[in-house]
Parts: structure tokens; sequence; C-alpha cells
């Protein structure tokens, strides 16, 4: 059988100088769905608990057919992709046998992926076809396409031979990046399998590549940490909290629950809790950390804004270099600010169908709040807001430094660049979340960059009919799960581990000590 090594080797030496070729070869590939309607329509059809016919199957085969996106080739793909459980999976095969149909690779590869989705426990035959199939697929492709590795990863961590698992995931680096369903599989068997080794650079490795660890993952670890008579259950739980805590992951309220449900005789007492604004624990009482950006990181993280996101790889994609020379000589006279205010962001925060002179007012009600306070204020805006012709213009010009960008540029780098030059205690005024601006500033300066955000940046809430402005302070306080000095662990939980939430202060916490 083609070996990891022989993988590994593909991968840096066989393409050095052609692997974008390679790549659009072996590439995952976009999947097609039928419209919205013949979904739904099939999806009520297997929901029923009986097995379709075959003249059911054919009817639901023709169904897909008849929009001209699909052809022979690929639908019977997308019919098993609409299977809900691996019988119904394996009906479909059967029947495509019966009519003489021949199955392809990715027949094979969603069929795969349904032993997942199996009614009941697997049994030592379902095991068996898996790696049967496994077998021939690698016996009849070399290589195997991105989709038809994830899917075969999904079953085999279903057996023992799960580890063969770990030389599909290299051939899909061939092409991307490992999906999270892949990296949570070979995870979760792993600490199933008593390998934590291999478990936890699953874990590591998903999170570098952006993909999030799932309930399954934490849960199996937590299981096999349990069964640990040599290592204390408890340094194993704080191993988990502190990965939490150092790759910015939230862990999900059932694994909350587990938590909470924990024996006595562990030594932990897990409670729930509720965190104030002003990070302050209702359960112990206790006050949680505050987020601490050095000074060397902050300099850090302002030498290298200005390159890796003004200006990217040599290329002015977001400015023009005669506007940052502009800027750049604009703040060279104005610096330092209290706060940098994204103005239209502020102009459109309820709605963008109204008139010039209510953007104005919105913009001027949240200058004249910082004004009233002697803060010095610069408001970053477009060059279209000159025709916003108001007395409300007049006063921010007049009570604010006023900066605007060309209309095709984009303000946000503006805004963060000025902030981060005037200094360590300024403040910006923006909803946006400014995601793309941290994930250009690669996996260090990004954490960096979230820490200092949440600690400056402030929004606008709404402007009331006296004038009076409400604003969305920041959680200055650690979000993630972080230990205290008294042995005490703060835990926030979210609905869903595997999505990302919003990065704020979580309604629901868990207050953990260890004895």
């Amino acid at each position: 059988m083609f070996s990891r090594f022989n993988v590994l080797w593909l991968r840096r030496f066989a393409f050095p100088e052609n692997v974008r070729y390679y790549a659009g070869v072996h590439q995952k590939n976009p999947q097609l769905k039928p419209a919205t309607a013949t979904v739904e329509t099939i999806k009520a059809k297997l929901a029923s608990s009986s097995t379709p016919t075959a003249e059911e199957w054919k009817s639901i085969r023709l169904n897909i057919l008849n929009e001209r996106r699909f052809n022979i080739t690929n639908v019977d793909s997308v019919v098993l992709g609409l299977c809900p459980n691996l019988r119904m999976g394996k009906s479909y095969i059967a029947f495509l046998h019966q009519q003489g149909l021949q199955t392809n690779l990715a027949i094979v590869g969603k069929l795969l992926r349904l032993y997942r989705l199996k009614e009941g426990k697997l049994t030592e035959e379902d095991e068996s076809d898996i790696w049967r199939m496994y077998t021939e697929l690698r016996e009849q492709n070399a290589i195997l396409d991105a989709n038809t590795c994830e899917h075969a990863v999904n079953a085999l961590t279903l057996t023992k031979h799960w580890k063969h698992c770990l030389e599909l995931l290299e051939m899909i680096k061939i092409s991307g990046t490992p999906d999270s369903s892949s990296y949570n599989c070979i995870a979760t068997k792993a600490f199933q399998s008593g390998d934590e080794s291999t478990g936890w650079i699953m874990m590591q490795e998903m999170c570098e590549n952006k993909r999030l660890p799932n309930d399954d993952s934490f849960l199996a670890w937590l299981d096999y940490s349990r069964k640990r008579e040599d290592q204390p259950f408890a340094a194993n739980l704080e191993r988990m909290l502190q990965f939490t805590h150092d790759r910015s992951v939230f862990l999900s309220k059932r694994i909350g629950k587990q938590l909470l449900e924990l024996p006595s005789e562990f030594g932990i007492r897990v409670q729930e809790t509720r965190i104030t604004d002003g990070g302050k624990c209702s359960s112990c009482k206790g006050t949680l950390s505050s987020i601490v950006v050095s000074e060397d990181m902050f300099q850090s993280l302002r030498d290298k804004f200005l390159t890796a996101v003004l200006i990217n790889k040599e290329i002015f994609n977001r400015t023009t270099p005669e506007e940052l020379n502009r800027f750049q000589a604009f703040l060279a006279k104005t610096l330092p600010y209290d706060v940098v205010i994204d103005g239209l962001n502020v102009a459109f925060s309820s709605g963008n169908q109204k008139s010039p002179i209510v953007y104005a007012q919105q913009v001027a009600a949240v200058v004249r709040h910082y004004v009233r306070q002697k803060k010095r204020v610069l408001v970053i805006g477009r060059k279209h807001m000159d025709k916003w012709r108001s007395r409300e213009m007049k006063y921010i010009r007049e009570n604010s430094f006023l900066f605007l960008t060309d209309d095709l540029s984009q303000d946000d780098p503006f805004l963060l660049y000025a902030a981060l030059e005037s200094g360590p205690k300024t403040d910006f005024f923006s909803r946006d979340l400014m995601r793309k601006h941290s994930f250009m500033l690669g996996n260090e300066l990004s954490g960096v960059f979230k820490r200092w955000q949440q600690e400056h940046q402030y929004s606008l809430l709404s402007i009331m009919p006296d004038g009076r402005v409400l604003i969305k302070a920041p959680f200055k306080y650690e979000l993630y799960a972080h230990k205290s000095c008294d042995n005490r662990w703060h835990v926030p939980l979210v609905e869903l581990g595997y999505r990302i939430p919003k990065v704020e202060k979580q309604n629901d916490w868990l207050c953990l000590s260890i004895e």
C-alpha cells in the first residue's frame, strides 16, 4: 500500500516547481447541490423509516437529473449525500447494482462517510466493510482527492485501522488544509485508543490551521483522563483548559454539563456563575484576570501593521502610495489622539437608507460625546462625506481632526493604523470585527492584535432623542478560560463550540476550583 513516507516525499519533492498544477488536479471540488425544493422533497421521502423501493430510487435519481447541472457522472454522489443514514445509503448502492450502474470514487467516498451516521453500534462486519472499501480504493488510486480522503478519515477512525488516517491527512495537504471533521475524528479516536500524543498533535495542528476542535475531541480526552489511574484527573483537566486559553477556543455548554457532573472524588468543585461587566464572578466574588498587552508586544504590533495590512507584499491594495504619504504627513502634524472614530461606521449604524444630514448628526453626536470629556478626537471617513453640507459637519471639522480617504480605499486600516501610531492608550470607535486585519498579521501577532482590540474598541449602541450617546465599552478582562492565583478557573461556555461565536463576554460561565 502507498506509504505515508511516499506521500510526504511527493508533497516535498515531486512537484517543487509545479505545485499549483498538482493541486489543481487533486484539489477539493466544490459541492453541487440541487435546488432547495428538490432537496426538501427528497429529504422528506428519505426521512421515512422504510427504505425506498427500486421505483422510488429511480424517481429520486430522475428528479436530480432533470436539473441541468447534473448528469450520470455526479448524480449518484448527490443522492448519497442526501441519505440520512447508512441504511438508506446501502439501499441506494444496492439499487445501483441492480440497475447495472457502476460506482465511482465519489460514490464510495460518500458511502464511507455514512458509516458515521449508522443507526446503532457498528458491527465487526461494518468495520470489515470499511477496511475492504478503503483498501480497494488505495489499490486503484495511488493518491486520493481531498474529498475522498476526508470521507475515508470519517470512516476509518471508527475502526482499529485508524492510524492510516495520518497518511490521508498528508494527502489532503497536497492541495489544501484538512477540514475540522478530519482533525477531530483522528483526535477523538487517538484519545479513545490511549494515544494522547497523536491526539494533542491533531488538536494543536487544527488550531494552527484555523480549524476548531469539537465536543467529541474534548469529551474523548475527559473520558480517557477518567480511566488513567497513573495521572491525576485534575492535571489532565487543567491541560485541556489551558489549551483552550492558549488557542482562544470556547467550550460548549455540552462540555460544561459534563464538568458540572464530575464526581466529588476528583476533588474538583464546579459551579455555574455569571460575570459582571466589571469582571466579577457572582460565585466566588473574585475578579477575572485583566488582559495585558505589554509595551514590547504593542511595539511589535505597531511596527508590523503597516506592511502587513496597508501594504501587502509591496502592493498597495488598500490605498495608494500618494494617499498613504498624505495620511502619514497628516498624522505627523496631529498626533496623538485619545480616540479614533470610524465615521462611516457610526453614520450607517442606524441604516444606510438615511439622508446625509442624519449621517452627519450621528457622527457629530459621537464626536460631541468625547469633546465634552476634553478628548482629542480623530474622525476617519471617505471623500464623499465632503458632500454632507450641514452644521453637523461644520461642528465635526471644528472640534475634531478629520481625514477623508479616497472613496475606493478601505478606511478600516487607516483607523487602526492611526490608533496604533497614536500610542498604547488610544482607543478606537467602530462596530467592525476587524477579522481580516487580524488574519493578515499572522499567527503570532494576531493574538496580540485581538487583545489590543478587546481592550480599546468602543462601539455605538444608540443615540437618545436628547442627543446622549449610549456606548458599548470593551470588556477588559480575559474572555477565555483562565486560572487565577487561588487555584480557581473561570470557564466561559457557548452554545456550540465548533462555530465561531462573536468574541465577546459570554453570558454563561463555570467557576471551577481544584482542591
